[in-house]
């Protein structure tokens, strides 16, 4: 087998491995990122992982890459269309983090921002790209209003807070979010 066929090979089967790990996440939450645990439900071994990933924080980031690709994808549907306001935005966006396809992506980056809030590597540097990312992102959807501009962070905060809460105690924040998005309509002067 020549050089080049080897390292197709070992990549082929790191991006095998890298998307069966996202969709273990995906499923199970990040807890299953524990090297052993995650190489034994992958059907290898941890000393395979490190060898087609480097280490495990290459391993956390790259299957955290290929979620990020995946939620890329399904935001393509939600990112056509006009801008809209940020209360209008927020009801959107509430609503969405309900669908059981965007729910286990809104409940894996939440986890890594809490993770990074708690100074854990590598998803204390993940966060920071997460957060740019998503403020990116809300920032396109937000129509310009020079005199009242919403900053996407403040929207972004209080989807991770809503989401998060919701993960803590399911079914809490049922009238929660409505509560939160007509309360920024009004704010925005669309709700009577």
């Amino acid at each position: 087998m020549s050089d080049d066929s080897a390292t197709s090979d070992r990549a082929g089967r790191r991006d095998v491995l890298a998307e069966a790990a996202a969709e273990l996440v995906l499923r199970e939450g990040l807890g299953t990122m524990g090297l052993r645990g995650l190489a034994r439900r992958l059907g290898t071994s941890d000393r395979m992982l490190i060898y087609y990933f480097g280490s495990k924080d290459t391993l956390v980031t790259g299957v955290l890459a290929r979620i990020g690709e995946k939620l890329s994808v399904l935001l393509q549907a939600y990112s056509a269309g006009p801008p809209v306001s940020p209360g209008a935005f927020l009801s959107q966006v509430l609503m969405l983090g309900r669908d059981p396809v965007v729910m286990p992506f809104m409940r894996v980056w939440t986890d890594v921002i809490a993770r990074a809030a708690a100074g854990e590597a590598p998803y204390d540097m993940v966060a920071k790209k997460v957060v740019a990312d998503w403020t990116a992102w809300i920032g396109t959807r937000l129509i310009p209003d020079p005199d009242r501009p919403c900053p996407p962070a403040a929207l972004l905060s209080i989807v991770e807070g809503v989401t998060l809460l919701e993960m803590a105690c399911p079914g809490s924040t049922t009238e929660a979010g409505p509560w939160l998005a007509e309360a920024l309509m009004r704010a925005d002067g669309r709700v009577g």
